[in-house]
């Protein structure tokens, strides 16, 4: 497979010009399971599919990307998938992407974006923030915030990542902010933001985490407290997890709901060890 995005890649580079190298096509394919819900015994499996396709060439010269991350980039909820989109990237600035194009469920998926994110280190602390402007056929105009702070100790990781996506819409903004303390022995380098808000680029290590989130920031509608554990097998492409949580929601009158999520994934990734 990587033999063939290498070749189509570098078909589209310059004649005159030696072609960039291509990056591993990385991908994750996970399969979670519910099996525990607010108490009781629930067997609902759901698939989770990233991929993420880097095609230099492509993009020098056409100026093509493809992903199935959704424009606001959001944190999600385990299970959650995103539709296919293909367009046109522009580089408008330095650290600035002009992104336009079409998702999978054509005809009402229209949308274009202009993206900033930077990556910040000073020692043990590494610091991303990003901002996103968006409009989208069906949510409309949009504007997305984020700010995470990374705190290494050895292997010790402490972070906290703030998300926040205003619609217009609505009129209101809906919020995510999380904590969490991990000891990790491997990190997926992904390209966008939702995924570590949540901690999905987490591909190794046990740790927990502390959610909460809002429709609108006057408001806080979940709280949410998780333990994970994510390992490797010996194949080392394979990994297992299960995550233990417990939820309370302002629907539900801040009812203790626990639950319990089992899963694998077949991980072809970018891995870095801290």
């Amino acid at each position: 497979m990587q033999n063939l995005i290498e070749r189509t890649d570098q078909k589209f580079a310059d004649d005159c010009l030696r072609p960039l190298p291509t990056p591993a096509a990385p991908f994750r394919l996970g399969v979670d399971s519910l099996v525990v819900e607010d108490g009781e015994m629930a067997l609902n499996a759901s698939v989770d599919l990233d991929v993420l396709l880097e095609l230099p060439n492509i993009e020098k010269r056409l100026r093509l990307f493809i992903t199935n991350d959704d424009v606001q980039e959001s944190p999600g909820e385990q299970g959650r998938r995103s539709n296919l989109r293909a367009g046109l990237r522009l580089p408008a600035f330095r650290a600035l992407d002009f992104d336009v194009g079409l998702r999978a469920d054509f005809p009402d998926a229209a949308f274009m974006s202009l993206r900033w994110q930077r990556d910040y280190s000073h020692g043990d602390l590494h610091v991303q923030p990003f901002a996103k402007l968006y409009l989208q056929t069906g949510d409309g105009l949009g504007f997305v915030s984020g700010l995470t702070f990374d705190r290494w100790q050895d292997r010790w990781l402490l972070r906290s990542s703030s998300y926040a996506n205003w619609r217009k819409d609505r009129a209101a903004t809906e919020w995510t902010q999380t904590m969490l303390v991990a000891n990790i022995s491997e990190i997926i380098r992904f390209a966008r933001y939702g995924p570590i808000v949540r901690g999905r680029d987490l591909a190794g290590g046990v740790g927990l985490q502390l959610l909460a989130s809002g429709v609108r920031i006057s408001t806080t509608d979940t709280y949410e407290l998780s333990v994970f554990a994510k390992q490797p097998t010996r194949k080392r492409w394979l990994y297992w997890r299960v995550t233990p949580l417990v939820r309370w929601q302002r629907d539900n009158n801040w009812r203790a709901e626990p639950g319990l999520y089992v899963g694998a994934e077949a991980l072809f990734w970018r891995l870095a060890t801290q």
